[in-house]
């Protein structure tokens, strides 16, 4: 009788274990800077933890704007704040219960296949069984180090044949759900840019909407008076709707420039196309924020602010 006391338990265990398994797939790394994990559903146990269960996308806008004094310098800074976040985050979780990832996109994706391998290096996947104390400093040094290397790359591409742009409306239109959004995490998509939008051949208008805004049809829309409130709703101004249901999603948008000196009101207007996008695709106003963009210390604050609320 006191030996079936004692097994039964273990063997209770051990089969709870091995259900466990039985929900969750985990691979070895396919290369020594990812952890691949794959869910064939999403257990009770990890939606019942959703939102501690991070899913960071950082979006990238590669446009002539990497050209602007100490862009490459300030962007590489809030990337290594975002990782530096993420990993006071994982820190805090016990082993048992990691399932959180976070990885670079670009829109569209760089022909240069020194760039794509540089973003695979930046797809980082923490899952149970994992070393906490191996993988975190890994993280920290590739965040720190492989953006700058990108950006110097698309630069020395662009200066042969100059930039057509960054397609962050497409990004959202064809990729965000697909790349961003899953039921077991909670969602948060970082996007680095000046605000403005275009890319070349990616132009589209209806009516007063349109996919695109850049220093000069700023310029054109002549809103440099203190009703442009007023009068972006009379005429209808915005970008056209990219996609719909993001109500899943956080978005974190860090860095809007002001490069036209003559409209006082250049960035306030700029935040306003960005508030009304999100907010129609789905994105409700307490689920975004939208940054000038500022000193890192200023801004590791705001990152650090929006994923630990």
């Amino acid at each position: 009788m006191n030996a079936y006391n004692f097994i039964m338990p273990i063997l209770l265990f051990l089969f709870s274990c091995q259900q466990e398994v039985n929900n969750e797939v985990v691979s070895k790394p396919a290369n020594k800077s990812e952890i691949v994990n794959e869910v064939m559903d999403c257990p009770d146990y990890l939606l019942q933890r959703k939102n501690d269960n991070l899913n960071v996308s950082i979006l990238l806008d590669l446009s002539d704007r990497i050209e602007l004094p100490n862009q490459q310098i300030k962007d590489s800074a809030y990337i290594s704040s975002l990782a530096k976040v993420f990993n006071a985050h994982i820190k805090s979780k016990k082993l048992g219960l990691l399932y959180d990832k976070m990885e670079v996109f670009f829109e569209p994706v760089p022909l240069d296949k020194r760039i794509n391998k540089m973003s695979e290096l930046l797809k980082v996947s923490y899952v149970r069984g994992v070393s906490k104390n191996e993988w975190m400093p890994k993280t920290s040094k590739l965040y720190d180090s492989i953006p700058s290397e990108i950006y110097n790359l698309v630069k020395q591409k662009a200066g042969r044949k100059g930039y057509p742009g960054s397609d962050t409306w497409r990004f959202f239109k064809d990729h965000v759900k697909d790349y961003c959004i899953e039921e077991c995490r909670r969602n948060i998509l970082v996007v680095l840019t000046d605000g403005y939008m275009y890319y070349d051949g990616g132009e589209m208008q209806k009516g007063n909407k349109t996919s695109y805004l850049t220093p000069k049809t700023l310029r054109d829309l002549k809103l440099n008076n203190e009703n442009w409130e007023e009068q972006m709703v009379k005429r209808d101004l915005g970008f056209i709707t990219a996609t719909n249901h993001l109500e899943d999603l956080e978005v974190l948008v860090i860095g809007i420039t002001d490069q036209n000196k003559e409209n006082p009101y250049a960035v306030d207007i700029i935040k306003a196309y960005w508030s009304d996008w999100l907010e129609n695709m789905g994105v409700t106003s307490d689920r975004y924020k939208i940054k000038t963009a500022d000193i890192p210390s200023s801004i590791e604050k705001v990152i650090y602010d929006f994923i630990k609320k």
